[in-house]
């Protein structure tokens, strides 16, 4: 199964076209960017001004959100005390981040703060007693949990028991049952009437840290954007409203000044502070932060983030370098060890993929703190819900990742319900975790299968949904590509889910020149529009960018010769290098006709 999955290739065609033709003539921009436009529910010059011109003022009151009044009320009490304080926080990019943020801050004022990050190997996710009974042992009577604390009722409980208050800052789907916190913060609750729902770990605690600068008239919070930023690129939430605002002036403040960290690991991982982008984070920065926490102590993550100068930042990004080297090395294993076992599950040794849809996979030996990448990439290979397990303190315990249009926490959280293996789980649309019964892992796929046949069968798309689909925004007539549709193009970042990077198609072009492939991976040629009288060509030449995975059987790899006829489906970017810059294609998927 190592052949490439084929695409479909499925164009917007739902776009209200006079809605297309008014927003192009009132703001001046070709068509097929006010195509993009309208589909995003910018269909006037007012929407189309939010859009393109950020500002602060944007953002939302943050005592909107339920409990901040309390949340912040008993922060600024701490502060005006000078009393001890512990931000505990998640282990990954999106809780390292809002713990040093919320340190950073509290620092800035003279509060003692103790940090508090969880061993995935000790104690696990989440909340934990650890973390409380470090508190106790410190006197200390105030727990600011960032990036979880949602589903921790009977820690909350321990910690109320101790005379601790906790407030929770997380973005989790709630369960039914919430701990009985000093306050919870999560825009996800029912009965929050905060207006964006879609912020990360970070962003709620850094609502706290705004509510907290506007009872005490302070504006520190414009110096903490760069964490926020980060984390919102890191966690893959919504890039649209509020976040689309923090990372912008995030992405400002990292490129203009920043502190050494930011500083330091950009520089270390070859890009440049100008051309920080969200998929610069996503790729590039949030797994060197990722890794210390996936291999060891996370705490290492704080320190450099919140470290003081260069010298400091460069030696801790050396241990951050080393830990992501390990972590590549043990991925590969155990992503071929992965592969290795599905392919015969489906080849009929234990089942056949025409009753699974979905992937769950256990072994003992799979290191805990990769599986998550692991999920990623067999669904990004196969195209099913994976969900990847190893044995953990006597428990099946693992990441889950998803397809599109498939709720994986939705689909775990109704596993649970008809079977009893599930111990418990966590998580959101996308991604989630989960803890199962050792002895009851096949239950458990059986269940859980079961389930994910059902919700794809009743979907609109049924057995569709299993194919993997690029979705493009609209044809395009290649000579419309001129510098100043990338400069508008550029406008629409930053990018993420929910304002994804616009992909087009442009039918009946011709390769030129010798295309040319590095790494058995990545092939670059040029492409020219085809005429239809004659044998003339147009005279506009791009240059293109594609990748195949090296895995890819030769006999299913695409060779692409000169005067072969495509159809390309790309995006379209700019490329830095050496002081220049050129635009070029980014190819999502081609046909040869």
């Amino acid at each position: 199964m190592s052949n490439p999955l084929k695409k479909k290739w499925t164009i917007s065609n739902d776009t209200d076209e006079n809605k297309v033709i008014q927003l192009a003539e009132e703001i001046n921009v070709p068509k097929s960017l006010a195509r993009i436009l309208v589909r995003r529910n910018i269909s006037a010059r007012a929407d189309a001004k939010n859009f393109f011109v950020h500002d602060l003022k944007n953002l939302y009151d943050p005592f909107l959100m339920k409990g901040m009044d309390k949340a912040s009320s008993r922060i600024v009490e701490v502060i005006k005390n000078k009393e001890k304080i512990l931000v505990f926080g998640d282990y990954d990019v999106d809780g390292t981040s809002g713990v040093s943020m919320f340190y950073t801050f509290l620092n800035s004022l003279g509060v003692p703060t103790e940090v508090f990050i969880p061993d995935r190997f000790t104690d696990g996710y989440g909340l934990s007693s650890s973390g409380i009974d470090f508190a106790n042992q410190n006197g200390i009577k105030l727990i600011v949990a960032i990036d979880c604390g949602i589903t921790a009722v009977s820690q909350v409980s321990y910690a109320k028991s101790l005379g601790i208050d906790i407030i929770i800052c997380d973005h989790h789907q709630p369960p039914e049952t919430l701990p009985d916190a000093l306050a919870v913060l999560d825009a996800m609750q029912s009965d929050c009437t905060y207006p964006f729902k879609n912020l990360c770990g970070t962003g709620v605690a850094f609502k706290l840290v705004q509510a907290v600068c506007n009872k005490l008239n302070l504006d520190l919070w414009h110096n903490l954007l760069d964490f926020v930023a980060v984390a919102t690129a890191a966690d893959m939430v919504p890039v649209i409203d509020e976040n689309r605002t923090l990372i912008h002036f995030g992405f400002q403040q990292i490129k203009t000044s920043p502190r050494p960290s930011f500083g330091t690991i950009i520089k270390n991982s070859g890009l440049r502070l100008e051309h920080l982008s969200t998929s610069n984070v996503v790729f590039t920065i949030g797994p060197r932060i990722n890794a210390v926490g996936r291999l060891g102590d996370a705490t290492r993550a704080v320190k450099f983030l919140t470290c003081k100068n260069i010298t400091e930042a460069e030696e801790l990004m050396n241990v951050l370098e080393q830990e992501n080297s390990n972590r590549k090395k043990i991925d590969s294993e155990i992503y071929g060890q992965a592969q290795d076992s599905y392919e015969s599950y489906v080849n009929g040794v234990v089942g056949n993929i025409e009753k699974d849809v979905a992937i769950v996979l256990h072994n003992p030996d799979w290191h805990p703190g990769v599986l998550g990448i692991i999920a990623s990439r067999m669904v990004e290979k196969y195209y099913r819900p994976s969900i990847i397990l190893t044995t953990f303190n006597g428990y099946a315990k693992g990441s889950a990742r998803s397809i599109n249009n498939f709720n994986i926490y939705d689909a775990i959280k109704r596993t649970s319900e008809q079977c009893d293996a599930v111990v418990q789980f966590g998580g959101h649309y996308h991604a989630a975790g989960v803890e199962i019964e050792l002895e009851k892992v096949d239950e458990f796929r059986s269940t859980f299968n079961r389930i994910a046949k059902n919700i794809i069968d009743s979907s609109e798309l049924g057995q569709d949904l299993l194919v993997p689909e690029i979705r493009i925004e609209t044809e395009l007539d290649v000579n419309e590509v001129n510098h100043r549709f990338v400069k508008i193009l550029n406008h629409f970042e930053p990018f993420g889910p929910g304002n994804m990077t616009p992909i087009f198609l442009t039918r009946n072009l011709q390769i030129v020149g010798e295309p040319k492939t590095y790494n058995n991976s990545t092939t670059v040629f040029k492409v020219r529009k085809a005429v239809s009288e004659g044998n003339k060509f147009d005279s506009y030449v791009f240059e293109c960018v594609y990748y195949q995975s090296p895995e890819t059987d030769s006999e299913e790899r695409i060779n692409l010769k000169t005067g072969n006829k495509i159809d390309l489906v790309y995006s379209v970017e700019e490329n830095h290098w050496n002081g220049n810059t050129k635009t070029q294609f980014r190819v999502r998927d081609l046909r040869i006709n």
